[in-house]
């Protein structure tokens, strides 16, 4: 197999997509933090606040660094677009819980990604032998 199937294609945009929002998010969150007036709960929604910045942050960096791994990566980065997926899953449904209108959103993203990560398409993509890398010089 030498093209990336639209599977793992899908699975990749859905990561780029899923890394832009939660680096959206992180502005937003570090931006409500930012200018929240303290009054006698205003340090624990500060914190809050800046945990889920945190998490939303980790998520980012973790979705970039997996997307950027799909050509080259072994099946420890198809297991990880998956981890992506549920973890999407799950912030999802808790912004449904709270009401949140793109808890629906992400929690359809979450699931459609982690569907294409577990496709046999996409763990074919992932098992394929590689070519051995030549020998470095140690003469250089």
């Amino acid at each position: 197999m030498t093209q990336m199937p639209g599977t793992a294609r899908c699975a990749r945009a859905i990561l780029v997509v899923v890394g832009t929002v939660n680096a959206a998010t992180v502005a937003w969150l570090t931006a409500a933090a930012a200018t929240l007036e303290t009054g006698a709960l205003g340090e624990l929604v500060l914190g809050i606040l800046l945990l889920a910045a945190i998490v939303s942050a980790a998520l980012a960096i973790a979705s970039f660094t997996i997307a950027a791994k799909f050509t080259h990566g072994s099946s420890k980065t198809r297991t990880g677009a998956a981890a992506v997926g549920w973890i999407t899953i799950l912030a999802g449904t808790i912004a449904l819980l709270t009401d949140h209108p793109m808890g629906a959103a992400g929690a359809a993203a979450g699931t459609l990604l982690t569907a294409l990560s577990t496709r046999t398409g996409t763990r074919d993509w992932f098992d394929r032998p590689r070519l051995p890398r030549p020998p470095r010089n140690a003469n250089h």
